[in-house]
C-alpha cells in the first residue's frame, strides 16, 4: 500500500472502547500502522455524551470533509451514504467495511425494515463502494448478491483481537471459579438461555457465570443474581482481558436468526483463545468456522440451554480437556491478530484508489425483497 495515501476513517456507530464498533475501530488502526499508515482523520464518537441523534448529526457532518483524491474507509451504517458521495465529488475513492447483514441492521434499527426507502438507502453504499470488505465468507457472499458486483470486489477480512493484550491477562483460573460471557446483551446474542444453562440442574455446581456489557437484554441477566450470575457491565478492554485471564472458561453465544445466518466474525471467541481459555460457542456460520479453525472449544446447537449446561458441566469434569484446548488457543491465536490482516486491508485500499473516477452513479437499482435478504438489480 502506498504511504502516501490519504486515509479518512468513518465510523458512524458510536465507538467507545468497550464497543464493537470500538474494537473494530482500533483494529483498523493497528492494521494501518502496520503498514505505516496513520489514518488522516478519523471520524468517530468516543465518549458516550449526548443525544443519539444530535452526534450523528456532528458526524455526518465531519463525515463529508474528506481530503482531494483520498480513500475513505467506512464502517457500514444506514446513513453512511454522504461520507461516500463526498469521497466521489472530491475525486477520491471508498471502501466500505460490511460487518453485518441487513437484517442484523434492521434488529438495531427497526424502522429500515418497514421502508423500501430506507432500505435503498442503506444498501446504497455497498453497492458504491469501489471496495467492499466483510468478516466472514458468508458475509462476502452476501454482499455481492444484494449488490450484484463482481466477487472479486469483495474481500474477506477476519476480525481479530489485539493478542498482546489478552495475553498478557493470562493467569491460572481463580477459586472459585468462573465464566464469562463478553458483548452485546442484545436479544440475538442468545443471553436468556445462557442464564437458563446456569438454573439448570446439570449445570456444574460452584460455576459462576460473569457477564460483562450491557444492553436490551440487562434485565433477564439481573434477574437470575441469586442463581450464581454476576453483572459487571460494560469495561474497557484492558479490565475484560483481566476478567477472562482468572476465568475457567468462555461462552460465545448466538441464536439462530437472519442476522447470524450469513456469518459472522466474533471478537469474543478469539478475544477468549488469546487469554487461553477454553469456549463453548452456538453453532452458527462464521463462529463455528473459528472455534474448529483454533481448535479452542467445544460448538453446540443455538437456543439450546441444556446443550450450555452440558458443555460446561464436561469441561469443568475434565481437566485434561481444558488443558488441551487452552494450548490449542495459545497456539494458533497469532494468525488473528488484528495486524495478520494488514495486508489484505492495504490491497483493498489500493485497488479502491485505482478504481476512482470509475464508480458506478445510478441511483435507479430497485430493491426487490427475497426472504432474508434484499436484491439489489442494476
Amino acid at each position: 500500500m502506498n504511504p502516501r495515501t490519504r486515509v479518512t476513517l468513518v465510523w458512524l456507530e458510536g465507538a467507545a472502547e468497550s464497543a464493537a464498533a470500538g474494537v473494530h475501530l482500533d483494529g483498523t488502526l493497528r492494521r494501518l500502522a502496520a503498514l505505516g499508515i496513520e489514518a488522516d482523520r478519523v471520524v468517530a464518537r468516543r465518549d458516550r455524551f449526548g443525544g443519539r441523534v444530535s452526534r450523528l448529526a456532528r458526524l455526518l457532518l465531519d463525515s463529508v470533509r474528506q481530503p482531494r483524491r483520498g480513500v475513505v474507509v467506512v464502517r457500514w451504517h444506514p446513513f453512511a451514504l454522504p461520507a461516500l458521495v463526498a469521497a466521489r465529488l472530491r475525486g477520491g475513492a471508498c471502501v466500505v467495511s460490511a460487518q453485518g447483514v441487513l437484517a442484523e441492521v434492521e434488529a438495531v434499527h427497526p424502522w429500515i425494515g418497514r421502508s423500501r426507502v430506507a432500505r435503498w438507502i442503506a444498501l446504497r453504499p455497498l453497492v458504491l463502494a469501489d471496495r467492499v470488505v466483510a468478516p466472514s465468507a458468508g458475509i462476502a457472499r452476501w454482499v455481492v448478491e444484494v449488490t450484484g458486483r463482481p466477487a472479486h470486489e469483495v474481500t474477506v477480512l477476519e476480525n481479530g483481537a489485539d493478542v498482546a493484550l489478552f495475553a498478557a491477562g493470562r493467569r491460572a483460573p481463580v477459586w472459585p471459579p468462573y465464566a464469562v460471557f463478553v458483548g452485546n446483551l442484545a436479544p440475538w446474542q442468545g443471553i436468556r438461555e445462557l442464564v437458563d444453562a446456569v438454573r439448570r440442574p446439570d449445570w456444574p455446581s460452584g460455576l459462576r457465570l460473569v457477564v460483562v456489557g450491557d444492553g436490551a437484554e440487562r434485565d433477564a441477566v439481573l434477574a437470575a443474581r441469586d442463581d450464581g450470575v454476576e453483572w459487571r457491565g460494560v469495561l474497557d478492554r484492558a479490565a475484560v482481558a483481566r476478567v477472562l485471564g482468572g476465568a475457567t472458561l468462555a461462552f460465545a453465544t448466538r441464536g439462530a436468526v437472519a442476522a447470524s445466518a450469513r456469518g459472522t466474525s466474533p471478537f469474543k471467541v478469539v478475544e477468549a483463545a488469546a487469554a487461553g481459555l477454553p469456549v463453548v460457542a452456538t453453532d452458527v456460520p462464521g463462529q463455528a468456522e473459528v472455534v474448529h479453525d483454533l481448535g479452542n472449544g467445544l460448538v453446540v446447537p443455538p437456543g439450546d440451554a441444556a446443550a450450555l449446561a452440558g458443555a460446561a458441566a464436561r469441561l469443568m469434569a475434565d481437566e485434561d480437556l481444558r488443558d488441551r484446548l487452552r494450548a490449542r488457543a495459545v497456539e494458533r491465536v497469532a494468525a488473528y491478530d488484528w495486524t495478520a490482516g494488514s495486508e489484505r486491508l492495504g490491497a483493498a485500499i489500493d485497488a479502491a484508489a485505482r478504481a476512482a473516477g470509475r464508480a458506478r452513479w445510478s441511483l435507479r437499482a430497485p430493491v426487490i425483497p427475497a426472504g432474508d435478504r434484499l436484491v439489489v438489480r442494476r
